[in-house]
């Protein structure tokens, strides 16, 4: 194998276990400012993912990437600061 292949070989263990870590850090942190807001929630620990339950709906969010939908308006958004916004609104 050539030494970009054997480069490679070697760092993807780093790799993998870096995109693990920063996954549990963004779930941690989504967790915690999920219930700031101060809604009831489920959290589904395998995705990162929150249903937000409110007054118009469940909201569904995703800690790891920052989107959040609407089940039943289908309205999407991105960030904790634009689902206060949404909810704000309501």
């Amino acid at each position: 194998m050539g030494d970009m292949g054997e480069y490679w070989r070697d760092v993807k263990p780093m790799l993998k276990a870096r995109r693990e870590k920063h996954v549990e850090r963004m779930g941690t942190s989504a967790n915690r400012n999920i219930e700031k807001l101060g809604y009831p929630y489920t959290h589904y620990e395998s995705n990162h993912q929150f249903a937000i339950e409110t007054k118009e709906g469940i909201i569904d969010y995703w800690g790891t990437t920052g989107t959040w939908i609407a089940r039943k308006t289908k309205k999407r958004g991105k960030g904790l600061h634009g689902l206060r916004k949404h909810l704000e609104g309501m």
